[in-house]
């Protein structure tokens, strides 16, 4: 990169794009821009004046087969208004998996915190809980099993945390390649004792990606178990809800077949499968009670397509942008980007470069084009334009993961099948983290459409992997890369 290239691009350290304004790009100053101390992956929560995040433990040594491996994290909390590093505690784990891996690795779950606790979760072998002030409350430690991408998600229910830990039971024994896999079991968490209030008896996975709502006015964790294509468990493929009070299911029903790391949502009050239907985009909504397909939304070709002209949007006929073989012709959304807000469905379709929504009340599809990098001197609309670093490089400038690029992933706008970033929902506004750099929002008060849709960068330099979901208050977003802490104006 020419220094002068590199000089502009400093000064322009946040692109501001929307739609109404064409390919103009509005230039915003970050408030700050923190270097993080090591690679990582969570999200950024926000608690009163404070930040927390996790990063690994200082890399070293040299890479294997293009990867790091570590199983030590470090928990970190960050003042609000400025970014300085108040405290930081160490997270030591018990597998040391692969960094950055696939988009999820042992710093990939976010932190969650209240006006007393924060909880730091080390996907490979550690659960811990801190005061607000750093001061050390209880602990957990396991044997953390291979594989290590793993979707367990943290959350708050009154004084309790509610999240999924590693069972005694078995769901895949021990062979050459692997250790024995474990079932995981919910679990709620006294917050000042580390004591369990429940443990569930449901068995789900390493893979479940569960979800918290109501059902009839009772909170509920929405989960299910599924076959994924690399790992059987002679289950059979159920969805449950499960009681925030004891652990036990409300309901247990059987599920039509699934598209494995789909995420587990009620719409409606309906459990939302995603379906697998060639090259149609489909998804059926099934009764709990009756388990029972009470709804199909299905669709080869959108009822309303915008794409880019080079210049603005305009509604036109929808061809797939691309035919990898791997896809296979498959119009199926990347599964882990399936997420409901209301009366809709929004995703991102493998075959293209467009985010999608159903309107459940209407039937009525959308799919919007939108750019999967924005650089200083120009917006990415296709793979061919994108540009990316050889490998994720930390702060300090060295490689921690060669093994990047994916027709699943990267050049697709960053959701590969296991991305751990869920949209975030504030107010009127969903803020969907892409893994490039760029922040999608969408105002969901309105008709899914172009004017719908507008998107935020922290990196004109196709350098940063935004893989965790923002942190948000009134005024401001606090995003995170590999590399950077970064607060910019909502």
């Amino acid at each position: 990169m020419s220094d002068l290239r590199l000089a502009f691009a400093t000064v322009l350290l946040v692109v501001f794009s929307h739609p109404a304004f064409s390919q103009e790009r509005k230039i915003a100053e970050p408030i700050y821009r923190v270097p993080l101390s090591e690679a990582g992956q969570s999200g950024v929560c926000v608690q009163g004046d404070r930040l927390f995040l996790t990063v690994h433990k200082k890399l070293e040594g040299k890479p294997k087969g293009g990867f790091y491996f570590n199983g030590n994290i470090v928990g970190q909390c960050f003042e609000k208004a400025t970014g300085k590093l108040l405290w930081e505690v160490e997270l030591p784990g018990t597998y040391d998996g692969r960094v950055l891996e696939s988009w999820h690795d042992s710093t990939s779950l976010s932190p969650v915190a209240n006006e007393e606790f924060v909880v730091f979760h080390n996907l490979n072998g550690m659960l811990a809980c801190y005061s607000i002030e750093g001061k050390f409350i209880w602990n957990r430690m396991w044997q953390a099993p291979d594989p290590d991408i793993k979707n367990c998600r943290m959350f708050l229910h009154g004084q309790n945390l509610i999240t999924a830990l590693p069972s005694n039971k078995i769901a895949v024994p021990a062979s050459k390649k692997h250790p024995d896999l474990p079932f995981y079991k919910p679990h709620s968490i006294h917050l000042k004792t580390g004591r369990d209030n429940w443990v569930s008896t449901v068995l789900i996975t390493h893979a479940t990606q569960y979800s918290l709502d109501e059902w009839k006015g009772e909170p509920v964790m929405v989960a299910s178990m599924i076959d994924l294509s690399h790992w059987k468990f002679g289950q059979g493929r159920k969805g449950f809800l499960i009681s925030l009070k004891n652990g036990e299911p409300v309901l247990e029903f059987d599920l039509p077949p699934a598209i494995p790391h789909q995420k587990n949502q009620l719409c409606r009050g309906k459990f939302v499968v995603t379906s697998s239907a060639g090259r149609k985009t489909a998804f059926q909504l099934v009764d709990p009670e009756s388990s029972k397909v009470t709804t199909e939304f299905s669709f080869e070709k959108p009822d309303h397509y915008f794409g880019w002209d080079g210049s603005k949007y305009a509604e036109t006929a929808f061809e797939p942008e691309y035919a990898d073989r791997t896809l296979r012709g498959k119009g199926q959304p990347t599964p882990s980007t399936v997420h409901v807000v209301g009366d809709r469905i929004y995703f991102w379709r493998y075959d293209s470069g467009d985010i999608g929504c159903i309107d459940t009340t209407t039937g009525e599809s959308v799919l919007v084009e939108a750019p999967i990098q924005l650089l200083a001197e120009k917006t990415v609309w296709n793979k061919s334009d994108f540009q990316f670093t050889q490998g994720i490089f930390n702060s300090a400038g060295n490689n921690v993961n060669n093994r990047v690029g994916s027709v699943r992933g990267i050049q697709r706008g960053g959701f590969g099948h296991t991305n751990p970033a869920w949209p975030i929902v504030d107010g009127d506004k969903l803020y969907w983290q892409g893994a490039a750099g760029v922040l999608y929002i969408i105002d969901h008060t309105m008709p899914f459409s172009p004017e719908a849709l507008s998107w935020r960068s922290v990196d004109p330099l196709g350098q940063s992997w935004t893989l965790g979901e923002p942190g948000i208050d009134s005024t401001h977003l606090y995003i995170r890369s590999q590399k950077d802490l970064v607060k910019i104006l909502k």
